[in-house]
């Protein structure tokens, strides 16, 4: 009976224990999200200096006291007054959480 409770009670705890790594990266991800949209929306209300086409732009920010590293690369489309815009969130481990792209309206841009 010990053992049949012992093998219970192990595969319980793995369980859980996973489930707890599991939500801790889902809120990771979702916070990566909200930095990602913060800076697209910054940079969209012309508060970043937007870098030339093809260069990028890092920078830290800190959300909810964790720290967040995030990328903003300018690229080129078909259209010349119309610019890519994709933000990359890292984690303090440099893991990549988020990837977010959009288009802006910049004919002055190079």
């Amino acid at each position: 009976a010990l053992a049949i409770l012992s093998i219970a009670l192990t595969a319980i705890i793995k369980a859980t224990s996973q489930n707890i790594r599991d939500t801790t990266y889902i809120q990771n991800k979702m916070l990566a999200h909200y930095v990602a949209l913060d800076v697209m929306n910054t940079a969209r209300a012309g508060l970043i200096d937007l870098p030339k086409t093809g260069e990028q732009v890092e920078n830290e920010t800190t959300m909810l006291n964790n720290d967040w590293r995030w990328q903003l690369k300018m690229l080129s489309t078909r259209m010349k007054s119309v610019k890519e815009i994709d933000v990359i969130v890292f984690d303090k481990h440099d893991a990549k959480l988020a990837n977010l792209t959009s288009y802006i309206y910049a004919p002055k841009l190079r």
